[in-house]
């Protein structure tokens, strides 16, 4: 077992990042003419709508009840679960897909782009992985699905000016920029059997639509790595260097030591160190080895050394934004062990990847196929205005690893090792970030606690989730646009988070 990393007495200094004037980003001040378009796109979300896909949630629900299916069978059925539902959900030659759910801030058409664009990475994962001997992905259903001809169909709608699922022209601060990411990586990914099939005015035209990233501004935040994940993508398939590297010493000015990332000269520590910094940063390896390996390297490893023990078999202490995104909370894991990291065995990560995915998974974390909006089944309190109904498929970004290199990695073969917490009591200081970890072997029960006050108007009514009013409810029926209060904890004062979870329930 990895020593506990050492404790240190210190004063805290939180590193002093030069801010950036905040932007005027449109959705985030509607007018009329805002609420206006949204009620279009939404009427036009009702007409596309499906049926709720529910049809194997209990099947899913009960593979991962069952302690004596293997890791790889469970995985594979999260795939054809998600699949099977995306062609469902899916509109335009696959380009959109309308999941059932809360919407977000953005239109109901760019939450339905999030429907095509955080599932094709996972059937992207998938292929890279199988595409040598099978490219059909099974259903539950029993109905083969055709991967390669899903993806390129998908691109081909997509940055096609003339067709109904063209993804648009991109602006300033736009939430297409975020979702290109996830889009170019998938493109990335099925490469063999997608890119390489397109002529070359297909190329063409799939390339001039990545290409309005360059010219887009951004938020100052984890948002930069969007950008850069499309830039490096596009130079690895066309030759075509417009990498920004000014975003990524920016990314590089938000790090403050022992793995961690503030989001922003004033933004969080949080999970998004997790599924949104070190997960770029690990495809960034990738699909550039050489591209400022060092420090990826190394950071990640800083990261795993004090992450790991966040870990339980049945939760972790949740802190921050986007609780829906909690299936991907073991990303670092997995990738500290592709990169031959020495924090973390094989064994260790794949028993917090699996146990991570069995109890949530098993408590309905998946329904009418897709992650659901809460920490286990839905839960409007826990929805942030940014995320839509299928906001949640970032839940999947730690199965993505898992899938492309798991055969590499001998994951689905090893062994499974105990977790810190199954082994002992440790309690230790994250310095950078001012937090004290303290791992209970009695209760399994791991704490995090923030040793300093993020706000200092506060009381004990502020320091809860509030629940919507009915009228936000019908509001957003109406409109298709988002209307709900802030929840994220840590903004509210909470500095003490159990892996028990209390807080969510």
């Amino acid at each position: 077992m990895p020593p506990i990393p050492q404790r240190k007495p210190f004063s805290f200094e939180p590193k002093q990042i030069q801010e950036t004037e905040r932007p005027f980003i449109a959705y985030e001040h509607p007018t009329i003419i805002t609420y206006i378009n949204s009620v279009k796109e939404n009427v036009i979300r009702y007409k596309n709508k499906k049926s709720k896909y529910t049809q194997h949630d209990d099947y899913i629900k009960e593979l991962f009840s069952n302690d004596t299916i293997d890791l790889k069978t469970q995985c594979n059925a999260i795939v054809s679960y998600i699949s099977e539902s995306f062609i469902h959900y899916s509109v335009w030659d696959f380009s959109h897909a309308y999941y059932p759910g809360r919407p977000s801030q953005q239109t109901a058409k760019i939450d339905a782009m999030e429907g095509t664009s955080r599932t094709l990475p996972t059937l992207a994962a998938w292929l890279h992985a199988n595409g040598k001997e099978n490219t059909y992905i099974i259903g539950l259903n029993k109905k083969p699905i055709n991967v390669p001809d899903v993806l390129r169909h998908a691109f081909l709608a997509g940055t096609n000016p003339h067709h109904k699922g063209f993804w648009g022209q991109l602006h300033d601060y736009d939430q297409r920029t975020c979702e290109s990411a996830d889009l170019a990586l998938a493109l990335w990914m099925s490469k063999e059997w997608v890119w390489d099939y397109f002529s070359n005015v297909e190329k063409q035209q799939i390339t001039t639509w990545f290409k309005q990233v360059n010219h887009c501004k951004t938020v100052d935040n984890n948002w930069h790595l969007f950008v850069l994940t499309v830039q490096l993508i596009l130079k690895n398939l066309t030759g075509d260097n417009h990498i920004q590297y000014q975003k990524y010493q920016r990314i590089k000015e938000f790090y403050v030591g022992d793995g961690w990332f503030r989001d922003g000269a004033k933004g969080n520590y949080d999970y998004y160190n997790a599924w949104a910094f070190h997960y770029s940063l690990y495809w960034f390896t990738q699909i550039e080895p050489e591209f400022d390996a060092d420090f990826i390297r190394s950071s990640l490893s800083d990261l795993v050394a004090n992450y790991r023990y966040f870990f339980t078999t049945k939760g972790l202490p949740f802190f921050g934004r986007s609780a829906c995104y909690r299936l991907a909370a073991t990303v670092p894991l997995l990738a500290a062990v592709d990169l031959q990291n020495s924090t973390i065995s094989i064994g260790e990560a794949k028993r917090a990847f699996s146990t991570n995915l069995k109890y949530f998974i098993s408590n309905g974390a998946l329904q009418a196929g897709i992650p659901t909006q809460g920490i286990f089944g839905d839960d409007p309190r826990l929805v942030d205005n940014y995320s839509g109904p299928a906001s949640s498929l970032w839940s999947l970004r730690a199965l993505n690893i898992a899938l492309f290199c798991g055969d590499k990695i001998n994951l689905w073969q090893a062994e499974e090792t105990l977790l810190a917490i199954e082994k002992e009591n440790f309690e230790f200081d994250i310095p950078s970030i001012n937090m004290k970890v303290i791992g209970i072997f009695d209760t399994q029960e791991v704490i995090t606690i923030f040793k300093n006050e993020y706000i200092q108007d506060q009381s004990p009514l502020s320091r809860r989730l509030l629940s919507s009013p009915s009228w936000r409810l019908w509001f957003e029926i109406i409109t298709g646009r988002a209307n709900r209060p802030k929840n994220n904890l840590l903004r509210k004062g909470v500095t003490c988070y159990s892996s028990k979870m209390g807080r969510f329930f």
